[in-house]
């Protein structure tokens, strides 16, 4: 908690690592370290000092101990955990960019949160998706298999991408294994959810349809024959 200062957000830029982009401005008051607390995935963003800070500090233990006897405390936290990833995905997420500023909020929640423990599956292969996900925090491996049986990393997807389009858009069952690969949570859509998302928001649709076909074209390339990093960390049954 700052207790008197102000801080900033910042994440590399995947364009360039050379460049920060600042997600937030902390002040007096405000709370941060939550998310990878609660989620128990790697940090994606740093916390930096702009000017002599003090802080307040409360470990995980004392937190827990405090939300065992308090769990109002606990619905709070994952409450303002919630409204902390929404607004984080309106700066990084293609998806919520592609929607008008003020009609971002009641899109939003036509998502459900959902946690995935590590080597937890979000989608099968060979299965139908059960709707699209955007990833809120952690990251996920989409997962291939050989004809002789060997699984391999196909691509790692991180905070602010997404899921299952291309199994909804492209309207066909899943050809790849997705694995979170450190407790991750999503913001998920249910399937049944899609079409009234897409008919109200059609921008939407656009920009979901050009990252199935560029995802399905390295899909099937991949699968064809290219050189890729043997998933051996995960467990896929």
């Amino acid at each position: 908690i700052v207790a008197r200062g102000e801080l900033e957000v910042r994440r590399k830029d995947e364009e360039d690592d050379r460049r920060a982009i600042t997600l937030a401005r902390l002040t007096n008051g405000a709370l941060f370290g939550e998310m990878a607390l609660l989620s128990r995935a790697p940090r994606a963003a740093s916390v930096v000092a702009c000017r002599p800070s003090i802080l307040l500090v409360a470990r995980r233990e004392a937190l827990e101990a405090v939300a065992e006897k308090r769990p109002d405390v606990g619905v709070e936290l994952a409450a303002h955990c919630r409204r902390r990833m929404v607004t984080n995905l309106v700066r990084t997420s293609k998806v919520l960019l592609s929607v008008a500023p003020k009609e971002r909020p009641a899109l939003v929640e036509r998502f459900e949160t959902k946690v995935f423990e590590k080597n937890d599956k979000l989608i099968s292969d060979g299965k139908e998706t059960s709707g699209l996900h955007l990833i809120a925090s952690g990251e996920v491996a989409v997962i291939g298999r050989e004809e002789g049986g060997e699984n391999f990393v196909i691509a790692t997807l991180g905070v602010g991408e997404t899921v299952g389009e291309v199994a909804l858009v492209l309207r066909r069952k899943a050809n790849a294994d997705v694995v979170a690969v450190h407790p991750t949570v999503t913001l998920h859509l249910p399937k049944e959810d899609f079409l009234g998302l897409i008919r109200d928001h059609p921008a939407i649709l656009a920009g979901l349809y050009l990252c199935a076909v560029e995802r399905d074209e390295e899909t099937s390339s991949v699968l064809a024959g290219s050189t890729v990093a043997l998933a051996e960390d995960y467990d896929l049954v």
